[in-house]
């Protein structure tokens, strides 16, 4: 996340509707992996496939959405093309496959290197339904505990539960590469070569985005958008979120990963904490985090969650 694009939106923050452009660096290989067998195994009973798609999400566990995060900063910085950041794509990667989803992994050069994305569905969900995603990667000499460890974190506990579940069925879970600022000048480069790679008539029948990003340290809890695409997605996350934490709206500018999709006209949302004293530092640590914010924004966001369905997907799209 950017803090000074974000304090300069607050202040004008109508400057930010006309920003941005569709240029990216070229997406190149895609790979698609197919669900660990074990996964489905450990999802049924007597190793038989069972339909659970009617039941109620799992338990949002904090437990688990901490340790993801400690194994993400444990990594170190994980800046942009670099192995650091490939050792968590792996991580991210092998989590959602053990859990059952397909995964592609959508690579493209920058920086003189190659970074990732990690896109995952549950097998037969549909193409264009809503875009749940965090970055992976730090800036350099961050362990990035906060910035974004803990928005990844988040959403692999909502991968999780949403398992087998109605949600699963609209949903796309995506760890971006490359949303900080790299060599080239650019931000937020996983998340539009994304976009890009909707093609046309993806990025008209998308119903929304959400990007999850910097939660773990700082109140309130945010959600808002970058001021330029439609609102309803983040308007919707907004008001459910609140009946179950305390939350605020706010709109505020083109920092985090929610920004490619507003500009293509895609309903887009994000949801931070605010700022802290360890943003973009070394003292950006797991023992700097606020593990009761993780978890307001876990339990928060699977209330939300568990209100998608075809309906809420097609209200979206309506709502450009």
């Amino acid at each position: 996340m950017k803090l000074g694009a974000l304090l300069a939106a607050v202040v004008v923050s109508a400057a930010c509707a006309g920003a941005g452009s569709t240029n990216a660096p070229t997406p190149s290989v895609e790979t698609v992996e197919n669900p660990s067998p074990a996964a489905h195994t450990s999802a049924s009973a007597g190793g038989t496939e069972r339909d659970f798609s009617n039941e109620e999400l799992a338990v949002y566990s904090n437990k688990r959405a901490m340790e993801h995060i400690r194994i993400l900063a444990d990594i170190g910085p994980r800046v942009r093309a670099k192995t650091s950041e490939y050792k968590a794509s792996k991580y991210i990667r092998a989590t959602l496959r053990d859990y059952g989803y397909t995964i592609k992994v959508q690579k493209f050069s920058v920086d003189d290197g190659t970074s990732r994305n990690i896109v995952a569905w549950w097998p037969g969900a549909k193409r264009y339904g809503l875009v749940v995603g965090a970055h992976m990667d730090t800036v350099r000499g961050s362990p990035g505990a906060n910035d974004n460890a803990s928005g990844v974190a988040v959403m692999l506990e909502m991968a999780r539960l949403s398992v087998g579940r109605t949600p699963a069925r609209f949903m796309r879970f995506v760890a971006f590469g490359s949303e900080e600022y790299g060599s080239n000048g650019e931000h937020h480069n996983g998340s539009q070569v994304y976009v890009n790679r909707l093609g046309v008539e993806g990025r008209k029948r998308l119903g929304g985005m959400a990007s999850i990003d910097m939660i773990g340290n700082g109140r309130p809890l945010i959600a808002g958008t970058a001021g330029i695409g439609p609102e309803i997605t983040a308007r919707t996350i907004y008001n459910k979120m609140k009946q179950k934490v305390g939350m605020s709206y706010r709109t505020a500018c083109d920092c985090s990963d929610n920004g490619p999709f507003e500009r293509a006209g895609i309903p887009g949302a994000f949801i931070w904490s605010g700022f802290d004293d360890y943003y973009h530092s070394r003292s950006d640590t797991v023992g700097n985090l606020k593990p009761r914010h993780v978890r307001r924004t876990g339990r928060g966001f699977r209330f939300f969650l568990k209100h998608v369905d075809l309906d809420m997907v097609r209200r979206f799209r309506r709502g450009r």
